[in-house]
C-alpha cells in the first residue's frame, strides 16, 4: 500500500489552490491511501477492488473518472475520456479515520496488444464554515488500469545513442505489444584504460507497446572530457537494455 502525502508532494500529480495571502492563514492537506496503486484486467479477471483509506481526522469527499491513456509518437501522454472502464461509487465522501471501496470493472476484452487507462481521483475541497483564510493543497491521482493483451510480446532496444555538445540523446523503442517502465538509465564515462571517470542517472517512466520516446541527458562537463567510452544501460521492469558508443573531446564541449 502506497502512501500519499500531500505535504512531501509524493503523487502522480499534484493540483494546488491557494487563498489570498491574509494574515492568520491556515494550511490543510489530505492525507490517504490507496491499494493497489496499479490495476489489471486479463481474460480471467474483468473485475477489481480499490481501496481508499482517509488517513486523516478529517472528512475526504473525492470524484473519480477514467480517461484513455496513449502516447504520442514522441512519447507523451495523451488522455482522453472514455467509458470502457465502468466504476462505482462515482463520488463520495470519506470519514476520517475510514475507508471505502470502490468497485471497478472492463466491457473491453484483451486483444492483440495491452490496453492502457487512468483512473483519477480527484479531491473536491470542503467550504469553509468559520470564512477563516485556508492554503488548500488538492491532491489529484491517477491511478493505471491496463487491459493486459491475449499474448505478451516483451521486446525493447535503444535505436539511437548520440552525444553532441555535452548532451547525450538516446531513443528508447518498445517493440513489444506491452508497456514497460524504465526505471533508471544509467550512463557510465570510461577512460582509454577501462576506468571509470563519471556515472550518471535519470529516471525514465512508462513506455507503451509501440511506441519510442527520446531523452537527453547533459554529461557532467568536468568529467566528460576524459572518457573514451560511454556504457549505456536501460534498467526496466522488465529487462535490461544495454549499449556502448565511442566518443571524443569535441563531443563534449558546449
Amino acid at each position: 500500500m502506497l502512501k500519499y502525502m500531500s505535504k512531501y508532494f509524493l503523487a502522480f500529480f499534484i493540483f494546488c489552490f491557494i487563498s489570498p495571502p491574509l494574515w492568520g492563514q491556515k494550511s490543510a492537506a489530505a492525507d490517504f491511501t490507496i491499494s493497489p496503486v496499479r490495476i489489471f484486467f486479463d481474460n480471467r479477471t474483468q473485475t477489481a477492488i480499490l481501496t481508499i483509506t482517509n488517513e486523516s481526522a478529517e472528512d475526504l469527499t473525492l470524484q473519480l473518472k477514467t480517461f484513455s491513456w496513449q502516447q504520442d509518437e514522441t512519447g507523451k501522454d495523451v488522455y482522453s475520456p472514455t467509458e470502457d472502464i465502468i466504476f462505482f461509487p462515482k463520488i463520495f465522501k470519506i470519514q476520517g479515520g475510514e475507508e471505502k471501496i470502490v468497485r471497478l470493472g472492463t466491457k473491453i476484452p484483451p486483444a492483440r496488444h495491452e490496453k492502457t487507462y487512468r483512473l483519477y481521483l480527484e479531491e473536491i475541497p470542503a467550504a469553509q464554515a468559520d470564512g477563516a483564510a485556508v492554503v488548500r493543497i488538492l491532491m489529484k491521482i491517477g491511478v493505471p488500469i491496463f487491459i493486459k493483451p491475449l499474448e505478451e510480446e516483451i521486446k525493447g532496444s535503444l535505436v539511437r545513442a548520440e552525444l553532441q555538445n555535452g548532451t547525450l540523446a538516446l531513443t528508447v523503442n518498445n517493440e513489444g505489444n506491452i508497456h514497460f517502465v524504465i526505471r533508471k538509465i544509467s550512463v557510465t564515462g570510461k577512460n582509454y584504460a577501462g576506468k571509470e571517470v563519471f556515472t550518471t542517472e535519470t529516471g525514465g517512466g512508462y513506455l507503451h507497446g509501440n511506441v519510442s520516446k527520446g531523452f537527453e541527458i547533459k554529461m557532467p562537463a568536468d568529467a566528460c572530457p576524459d572518457a573514451a567510452t560511454l556504457e549505456i544501460n536501460i534498467d526496466t521492469d522488465r529487462h535490461s537494455i544495454d549499449d556502448e558508443i565511442n566518443i571524443s573531446k569535441e563531443m563534449c564541449r558546449p
